[in-house]
């Protein structure tokens, strides 16, 4: 059994707003360097700003990258943000209640939130049910 769920477009809008934020980030920082550019030297100016921009980039790249909600199902686990989970490292699986985001509990007793509402509901209550019935 091989099974893949992709995230909404709700996902979507969230990364381009995240693109805003930075580009409004950016914008803000430069308007105060520039009111502080009688005091720093030009190229200070210059620096802090290159210096700014990789940190927006590399930050924007991480959060689009990074936290890409999907699944993909296997016979032995599943892939969830880059992160394959077998079913057999699984102690107990809480689903979602009321709003909340379903929870696994590991053999170490550790958890892991699982993040489904960037799915379709219908997507939601299929993820559930294959996680729930395949935990041994």
């Amino acid at each position: 059994m091989h099974k893949q769920y992709n995230a909404t477009y709700l996902y979507l809008i969230k990364a381009t707003m995240l693109f805003a934020a930075v580009i409004a980030a950016f914008l803000a920082f430069n308007f105060l360097l520039m009111m502080l550019q009688a005091i720093i030297p030009t190229w200070l100016f210059y620096i802090i700003n290159g210096i700014f921009v990789i940190f927006l980039l590399l930050f924007l790249f991480m959060q689009l990258t990074g936290k890409k909600p999907g699944f993909s199902f296997n016979e032995t686990g599943f892939t969830y943000k880059r992160k394959h989970i077998n079913y057999t490292d699984i102690k107990s699986f809480i689903p979602a209640q009321g709003g909340s985001e379903p929870e696994i509990v590991f053999r170490d007793g550790s958890t892991y939130v699982i993040e489904l509402s960037w799915f379709v509901k219908k997507d939601r209550q299929e993820i559930e049910h294959i996680i729930a019935s395949n935990i041994k």
